[in-house]
């Protein structure tokens, strides 16, 4: 995984006699990451096919309550993989805050796209991980809602908004997951840590084919203060 700092700018000095005292930003408090695999690996050159695609990001951190969280991320994927929303019906019922099994009965069955896991933690280490992501296709074109449950934060947990973009990363990458509001985890004292999700390739909504011989992911994170970090991943693909 190879990583970039860019665009550090809220960072500040205070002079104190001949000293200086640096405060954090949101780059240098957090390290982010960036998952994701396509299974299977062994496709054509050049026609697209349904794939699994799993997409995820990791921001471990020290949580203090004051800590600078994740605000927006920009998650692309190469040209070696294409979404298609539209492939899937949508689903337009209000799921924020429900159990995964009542957001699922509330939605079109084709319109649930797959799943994953996500980690939260708050100030003095306590953890929850394991936390049931469900992607449902919608409301709006070319929209995803990440809905996120766990009995243990029943009616406290959130319905990520993202959309998928023509991505901003550079000509080798295609699309992307726009998330322009990441939510805040007990009023932004705690922190999401991890969060992935697999669109299934039943939905036929992500396909992939194997033209460069390998699959890219871009995670571009825009924490709280403005401050940006850029990270990237490959898994390699064989050609049938």
């Amino acid at each position: 995984m190879r990583k970039t700092h860019f665009a550090v700018t809220l960072g500040a000095t205070v002079a104190l006699g001949v000293s200086a005292i640096a405060y954090a930003d949101g780059v240098s408090e957090n390290e982010a990451q960036v998952e994701g695999k396509v299974k299977p690996t062994k496709l054509d050159k050049k026609k697209y096919k349904p794939v699994n695609l799993l997409t995820g990001v990791r921001t471990p951190g020290t949580v203090t309550g004051t800590q600078q969280n994740p605000e927006q991320e920009h998650v692309s994927w190469g040209k070696n993989v294409k979404i298609k929303p539209s492939a899937a019906p949508t689903c337009s019922a209000p799921i924020e805050f429900q159990s995964t099994d009542a957001a699922r009965a509330a939605c079109p069955g084709k319109s649930y796209l797959g799943s994953g896991k996500a980690n939260i933690e708050l100030p003095g280490g306590v953890i929850y991980e394991g936390l049931t992501v469900s992607v449902f296709n919608g409301p709006g074109k070319n929209e995803v809602r990440l809905h996120t449950y766990d009995p243990r934060l029943a009616g406290a947990t959130p319905t990520v908004a993202g959309k998928i973009v023509k991505s901003k990363a550079g000509r080798k990458y295609g699309q992307a997951l726009q998330v322009d509001d990441a939510p805040d985890v007990a009023g932004d004292t705690g922190k999401i840590t991890a969060f992935n999700a697999k669109l299934s390739k039943k939905s036929k909504v992500a396909t992939a084919r194997c033209k460069s011989k390998k699959f890219l992911w871009n995670r571009e994170v825009t924490y709280d203060d403005g401050t940006k970090e850029d990270v990237t991943l490959e898994q390699k693909c064989k050609r049938k």
